[in-house]
């Protein structure tokens, strides 16, 4: 006598294909979303960490032109300009800048320069071509020939986007100013003239030979995605050890005999 293939259990019924088929089908979608959030943590993890880095790379530039400053009091290495609620120049999108010279200079193989050079930190217009009030980049520009005569070349590096404020200031030894004009060059143009001023929130005023006890730099940037909380600030401190410029002083005359 013949048997069915079901009586000898060599295949499988309509609804046990259908339960395995459904089964499959829901271990497949857990393991597409246990794959999906995976993927969407290490795109948060790795967004995290360039944020990080390019923080982390503003704030070295920045400290290190601030712990290589040169003020010569001469014409060369001359500047130490800032401004919390103002701009230099028509490339500022935001008010703050601050300029100074350093020596943090590095000669390439096509342009053979000394290491002292001029660099300016303000904010320029987004890259992405945000509206004015919206953030923007915080550049280094930096001068590099400061004894050319012809109009100076001016490299701007972006090192950092999406900054909604750039706050200088400088400490005078007794309080913190939001403000502070030192170019010696321009001191020594003008005849008889041996004093600058300082301006910030208690008005206090500044001797030209007066450099500020130590600078900081606070960069706020805007929120990563609408509604989010602005990030920490962005602080950079650097205490200045320095001493008054002085005139060489003369040689004795020799005594009468």
């Amino acid at each position: 006598m013949k048997r069915s293939r079901s009586q000898d259990g060599d295949g499988f019924t309509l609804i046990e294909i259908l339960l395995a088929s459904a089964a499959a089908a829901l271990i497949l979608a857990a393991l597409y979303g246990v794959f999906q959030h995976a993927m969407k943590m290490r795109d948060s993890a790795t967004e995290r960490i360039r944020d990080l880095r390019l923080r982390a790379r503003a704030a070295n530039s920045i400290r290190n032109d601030l712990r290589n400053a040169l003020v010569s009091g001469g014409l060369f290495a001359s500047i130490v300009q800032g401004d919390t609620a103002g701009t230099d120049g028509a490339n500022s999108q935001l008010p703050g800048y601050l300029k100074l010279t350093t020596t943090t200079a590095k000669d390439t193989p096509d342009a053979l320069y000394g290491d002292v050079e001029q660099v300016e930190y303000y904010i320029a217009k987004d890259s992405t071509g945000a509206a004015m009030g919206e953030g923007g980049d915080l550049v280094r520009a930096v001068t590099r020939d400061l004894l050319d005569t012809d109009e100076p070349q001016v490299q701007v590096q972006q090192i950092l986007s999406g900054v909604q404020s750039l706050e200088v200031s400088f400490y005078d030894g007794a309080n913190w100013q939001t403000s502070w004009a030192f170019n010696t060059a321009d001191n020594a143009s003008t005849s008889g003239s041996s004093s600058a001023t300082t301006s910030g929130s208690n008005g206090s005023s500044t001797n030209a030979e007066t450099l500020p006890l130590a600078i900081r730099v606070d960069i706020q940037q805007e929120p990563p995605t609408a509604g989010a909380s602005l990030p920490p600030p962005l602080e950079i401190m650097v205490p200045w050890t320095t001493q008054p410029f002085t005139s060489p002083t003369p040689a004795p005359s020799a005594s009468p005999s």
